[in-house]
């Protein structure tokens, strides 16, 4: 989905800014961080950036990772992806499959209805061992 498209089916107005801003995350992946994203987008503010990231994620379109460094990594939540990471190094990989697609049809554990789902499985990777 494009970044129009998902601004619009989240009924938010769609700037130039927004746009952008969702354009570049695509772009950077897992690399998304604040500061990876202000030093692209350099014709605005970090405030706006800051402000624009805030709605985004208070709106659901955007996640939030805790990386390397206690970096925020923001990844487009429209696509249902589970992410593994390094204790160690911090890097982030991301998982193929995901525990819960055995039982798609179970939206109800233990008396929670389940809307949604985000799962950060944290250990030590391959290089790190």
């Amino acid at each position: 989905m494009n970044s129009i498209d998902i601004l619009k089916n989240n009924n938010l107005k769609v700037t130039k800014q927004r746009i952008e801003i969702l354009d570049m995350i695509n772009i950077l992946g897992l690399n998304s961080s604040i500061k990876n994203i202000s030093s692209k987008i350099t014709d605005m503010d970090k405030s706006t950036i800051y402000r624009i990231l805030n709605i985004l994620y208070e709106n659901g379109i955007l996640e939030k990772i805790i990386g390397k460094d206690n970096q925020i990594i923001y990844v487009i939540s429209d696509e249902h992806k589970h992410y593994m990471k390094c204790l160690k190094c911090g890097s982030i990989q991301e998982i193929d499959k995901c525990p819960f697609d055995d039982n798609k049809n179970n939206s109800n554990i233990n008396g929670f209805k389940v809307i949604r789902h985000s799962l950060i499985i944290e250990g030590i990777c391959k290089n790190c061992q």
